[in-house]
């Protein structure tokens, strides 16, 4: 946030300055005009640095609301895919000391960040990092991801009808395994008949040379 306000220049940053954080809220939600207006305010307020330890603001104070905001909103964005699983950030918040801060955070904000229920997991997400569902700055490790995704799914529907086949034709399938049974155990039957032929043959012309070369 605060190289973005800069332009990458961080000497240049005051300390205490105002910082609005960008929000993106999804299509039909209408804020109420008091709700509005608490928003506008909350943005107004000095930002507090990430880095910086803000423990001695008041908990539940709107100040110390907008820190865990930045906190969140920076450990987000260092992350490759800008999101991660609701357990991990209750945990990180846990072990950072800012206990169930994070977790009221996420709700509070929805313009902010979007709690995802994709898949069975609620993911939190960084709003401002994706344009519907993809990332506005692109990343090589996230593309390796989606094509391998792709491709597991792609290899699923190869899987199904195959599947499909061998539960429906169960009984087939046992009737052509004990034909092949009898064909294999007759081919090798024959094989071994003839393996036994060749090797009688062999010896008997190995004799014959060795009674050639004595006489």
């Amino acid at each position: 946030m605060e190289r973005k306000v800069c332009n990458g220049d961080i000497s240049n940053l005051r300390r205490g300055r105002c910082i609005e954080f960008p929000m993106n809220f999804p299509r039909g939600i209408d804020l109420e005009k008091k709700v509005k207006n608490w928003v506008e305010k909350w943005q107004q307020l000095p930002y507090v640095s990430p880095y910086e330890d803000a423990f001695h603001l008041a908990p539940r104070s709107d100040l110390a609301e907008k820190w865990a905001v930045a906190v969140l909103h920076e450990l987000l964005w260092l992350l490759v895919s800008k999101k991660t699983e609701r357990d991990n950030v209750f945990c990180l918040g846990d072990y950072l000391g800012f206990g169930d801060r994070f977790k009221k955070v996420s709700v509070h904000h929805p313009g902010i960040f979007y709690v995802s229920n994709k898949i069975r997991t609620q993911t939190v997400v960084l709003r401002e990092a994706y344009r519907k569902d993809f990332l506005v700055q692109k990343h090589a490790l996230m593309g390796m991801r989606y094509r391998y995704v792709h491709l597991m799914n792609k290899s699923k529907d190869r899987r199904k009808p195959v599947c499909a086949l061998a539960f429906g034709s169960t009984r087939k399938r046992k009737v052509n395994l004990s034909t092949v049974e009898e064909k294999t155990t007759k081919e090798d039957d024959n094989c071994g008949s003839e393996e036994e032929k060749d090797s009688n043959g062999s010896s008997e012309s190995e004799f014959e040379d060795v009674d050639s070369q004595e006489q």
